[in-house]
Order: C-alpha cells, then structure tokens, then sequence
C-alpha cells in the first residue's frame, strides 16, 4: 500500500517550509527559489494539438503562465518528492550560492512544470 502523505507549503519570514502533522522541512528563502526558477512567473508552451483540450485554458498564443509564489505555496506535495528534497543538504551551497536543497527543490518543480508543457515529437 502507497502512502499517501501530502506535504503542504508554509511561508514564514520569507523562508519556504514543507509540513505535514509530523514533520516541517526546511527549503530555504522564498526569493531564493523565485530566482532559481527564472522569476515571478513560468510559461508552459503547448502545441496546438495540446492547446485544443477543452480543459486546458492557454492564452491565444497557446502558453500558460504561472504565478511562482502562488503555485509553490497552493500545491501539496507528495511523500517522495518531500524526501528527495529532504534529503539534500540545506547547509551546503550549490552552484547557484543558494542551499543544495533550494536549487533540488527549483529544479524538481520546473521539471514537473516541464513535464506538462511542451514536448517535442
């Protein structure tokens, strides 16, 4: 049987959290995330094939844009995605001069945006 915990985010003092009843993990600084992410939006590209599905509110130029702030904090996230991000290290920087675990966090959502956007044949 799957768990089916579901982490929801939590902002305080400017510094994103991942909770559920029994456990808080830290992500690191809101802006640092906005930034690693690419901004205070993120566009979705679809195809006009893609575009047509009735449940799928593009604009005319057939993209989404997504408030990052409002969507990183509206999701709930699943057991394995909190863990592998978890499971980075907050105290050690990347690339980036953020936390490890800001940028695995970053790219896990941009990969999952990714996945629902444009996809090449």
């Amino acid at each position: 049987m799957t768990d089916r915990t579901r982490y929801e985010a939590a902002l305080e003092n400017g510094t994103l959290y991942l909770e559920d009843d029994d456990a808080r993990i830290e992500i690191g600084p809101m802006d640092a995330v906005v930034e690693l992410i690419g901004g205070e939006t993120y566009t979705l590209e679809y195809d006009d094939r893609q575009s047509a599905a009735a449940w799928l509110p593009t604009d005319d130029d057939n993209t989404i844009t997504i408030d990052v702030r409002d969507s990183v904090l509206d999701w709930a996230y699943t057991e394995d995605f909190t863990t592998n991000v978890g499971n980075s290290p907050l105290e050690q920087t990347g690339d980036s001069g953020y936390p490890i675990r800001t940028e695995v966090f970053a790219d896990m959502v941009t990969s999952i945006w990714d996945s629902k956007g444009h996809m090449e044949a």
